[in-house]
């Protein structure tokens, strides 16, 4: 089926758990990037950005001339307000500042339009905006964008843009498209204060919804029995991982601005990944009008190389009292190992060849199997021929963390940046040495 008239073409924003992140997601394709300091975010695990980490986070991103936004969208108590204030105040007074900031908490944004007049606002999945007059009240309140539910449907979002389109309310509106959904409404959840004291609406969630759990009998308190359905067993609360990079079409000609990848806490090599697919997929759509299955099939292959737990298409298809996306198996898919990132070229003046220099992520030995993964690229396979450490010494493998090795490369990639990850050889693979 081919589209005309599409919609402007949708932001992709991707997540930035520290600098290294942020970086990989601007390379591989993200307009914007969500990001939090070392309090008042949902993601407190992740590294996040101290105040000068932050500048510096806005300076290279508005450099490169994409959006970045600051996520305050934890619930506070009282006692964090005064912490919440001098935090806010802090963000003014930065030389360059974030483009919008996530809120969740009515009091929250009240505060940020006290002390940044000026400052866009976006609300937060976590507020749990399901229909259209919120997301009216929310305009009203001078709000930018409004992060919605995971729970809706396609239907639902439809009804909800109809509905601001018929009343002339102007706000944007995202949705997440990608990565782990909570068993929760978007996070409300007091398994973990529960269990270790430490509060999910606080950023501090300890996933407990990912254990398993067994089932004792009131006269048997000793003897705990597995719940099980088969031989993986029935994990009651642990969620399917949401990846909605096969339906592209819909997400766009449902008329939503922005695309979210969750993911701070996963690698850089997840954030370049997961990015880069849904970039390929974006632009492919939008270039034709129609949606390239051969590449689909692929890119679906590139979202699988990730760490991952089973993909769903979550709500945007079904609701949850039909199905709540539970996983028969809560362990994660595991990702193809990354092996290191391209952080310069040099150049052997006498062959006229290309090095490329990187730093290691994971242990890389002489006759490697690889891929190279390059923005706006699928993953191209080669074979690691010839390795060399910092000092240009010929070495058998880079095994220790961050080490600098590098290797020569052909002109058809020497002006890549990318990632290289270990390649799984399947039968007919061809590979071309370097």
């Amino acid at each position: 089926m081919i589209y005309d008239n599409l919609p402007e073409k949708p932001e992709i924003l991707s997540p930035a758990g520290n600098f290294e992140k942020l970086k990989s997601a601007l390379l591989f394709g993200a307009d914007a990037v969500y990001f939090a300091g070392k309090n008042f975010g949902m993601r407190a695990a992740a590294d996040n950005f101290t105040l000068g980490e932050t500048e510096q986070a806005c300076l290279y991103t508005h450099e490169r001339g994409k959006k970045l936004y600051l996520t305050v969208n934890t619930v506070p108590k009282s006692c964090d307000i005064a912490g919440l204030e001098i935090y806010l105040n802090e963000i003014k007074n930065l030389k360059d500042k974030p483009d919008a900031v996530i809120c969740a908490d009515i009091g929250v944004v009240a505060l940020v339009k006290k002390i940044m007049p000026g400052m866009d606002i976006h609300i937060s999945t976590q507020a749990n905006t399901q229909n259209y007059l919120t997301c009216a009240a929310w305009a009203e309140l001078g709000a930018k964008r409004v992060i919605l539910s995971r729970e809706l449907s396609f239907s639902d979002i439809k009804e909800i843009k109809d509905n601001l389109i018929k009343n002339n309310i102007n706000i944007e509106l995202e949705c997440f498209i990608h990565g782990s959904m909570c068993v929760s409404y978007s996070g409300r959840c007091l398994l973990s204060n529960y269990f270790v004291s430490r509060d999910a609406n606080k950023g501090a969630c300890t996933q407990p919804c990912r254990w398993k759990y067994y089932l004792a009998e009131e006269q048997r308190p000793n003897t705990y029995l597995k719940i099980e359905e088969d031989e993986n067993g029935t994990f009651l609360f642990s969620s399917k991982d949401l990846c909605m990079i096969e339906h592209i079409d819909n997400l766009v000609m449902s008329n939503i601005n922005a695309f979210k990848i969750e993911g701070r806490m996963k690698s850089a090599y997840y954030t370049a990944s997961i990015t880069n697919a849904y970039r390929m997929a974006l632009d492919s759509f939008y270039n034709t009008g129609k949606t390239d299955a051969e590449l689909t099939r692929k890119l679906k292959e590139e979202v699988e190389s990730v760490s991952h737990r089973e993909y769903d298409t979550g709500f945007f298809y079904g609701s949850p009292e039909t199905d709540a996306k539970i996983c028969n198996n809560p362990e994660y898919i595991r990702e193809k190992a990354y092996l290191g990132i391209c952080v310069g070229r040099e150049y052997d003046g006498e062959n006229h060849n290309a090095i490329a220099v990187f730093e290691q992520k994971n242990k890389i030995v002489l006759n490697q199997k690889a891929q190279i993964l390059s923005p706006s690229c699928l993953g191209e396979d080669l074979y690691v021929g010839n390795l060399y450490g910092e000092n240009n010494q010929p070495i058998e493998s880079a095994p220790h963390p961050h080490m600098i090795f590098k290797i020569k490369i052909d002109g058809s990639i020497k002006n890549r940046n990318g990632i290289w990850r270990q390649k799984e050889i399947k039968p007919g693979d061809i590979l071309r040495s370097v």
